[in-house]
């Protein structure tokens, strides 16, 4: 007597579960687009964007994913170079200038209270309106998001904006302009670059070259749309964030680099996969 009724549940569950396990078409992924983990590779007294050539002539920098970027580093061996990124075709180059306490280097490695730091590259494209079509950063682009250079937070423009501290727990709410206290003893680093550009490379600094979207749009001088690209930095400072520095001076010249020695065909199938398709390829993607 009872068979009917449950074949009719039955049914029933089985159309439910279809209909919550099939993707909707046209609805967006959470976060289309994908980040690398690239741990620490060195630290030294150069920038081969700003002093080619010059090794020991620039502040501090910590370096992240190609293992040879140095003050001599060229386009071709980088590309043929190790990196520290999960994923292998990431031969990029990503750095920025030495978090510093009382003269002492406070290292974006290790842990705290048990907690483990990670360094973080986000490849996206939730700067621009929905459907924009995104290009792979061409080889050999070179740029850099802040100022080394800005005398007080206000000539640092994108502080507060793209440049900005906070915590690994993500407790701060905003984006505070300097670092700030932590209760995981675990601060953080974010650096955004603009990802608008004009079709001009330089093969040196192509920072005048790139520009940040407004309103979901580039402007009409920078049209072509790149991947927005986010460098964020963990470093195990304790639970106060007093004395911090950097290498370039105070905390309101925080700046950051990025070289593009990707595996470019590589590089061109994530962007295509993951951001034109939008889909959240996740960490550490193959390719």
């Amino acid at each position: 007597m009872h068979r009917k009724p449950l074949l009719l549940l039955t049914l029933l569950a089985s159309m439910l579960g279809g209909l919550l396990l099939t993707p909707t078409p046209g609805v967006s992924a959470a976060s289309p687009g994908w980040l690398v983990r690239c741990p620490l590779s060195h630290t030294a007294p150069e920038d081969p964007i700003t002093m080619p050539g010059t090794p020991g002539g620039a502040h501090n920098h910590d370096f992240f994913g190609n293992t040879s970027t140095g003050a001599f580093s060229t386009q071709a061996g980088m590309s043929a170079s190790a990196t520290t990124c999960g994923t292998a075709a990431d031969s990029a180059a990503y750095w920025i200038p030495t978090l510093v306490r009382k003269g002492a280097t406070v290292r974006p490695a290790g842990s705290y209270a048990g907690r483990s730091t990670r360094q973080q590259i986000y490849y996206r494209d939730n700067a621009v309106s929905a459907g924009t079509p995104v290009e792979p950063f061409p080889a050999d682009l070179r740029m850099i998001a802040g100022s080394s250079r800005a005398g007080s937070a206000a000539e640092n423009p994108q502080l507060g904006r793209e440049l900005y501290w906070g915590c690994s727990d993500n407790s701060v709410s905003g984006k505070p302009t300097a670092p700030v206290d932590c209760a995981s003893g675990i601060v953080t680093l974010h650096v955004g670059f603009p990802s608008c550009w004009n079709g001009v490379l330089s093969h040196r600094d192509d920072t005048a070259n790139m520009a940040y979207p407004s309103g979901g749009r580039c402007p009409a001088a920078f049209p072509r749309v790149l991947p927005r690209l986010i460098e964020r930095f963990e470093y195990p400072v304790g639970t106060s964030s007093a004395g911090l520095t950097l290498s370039s001076g105070p905390t309101w010249t925080v700046h950051a680099d990025f070289w593009n020695t990707w595996q470019q065909p590589a590089l061109a199938g994530l962007v295509e996969r993951c951001l034109n398709r939008d889909t959240d390829c996740g960490t550490n993607p193959a390719t």
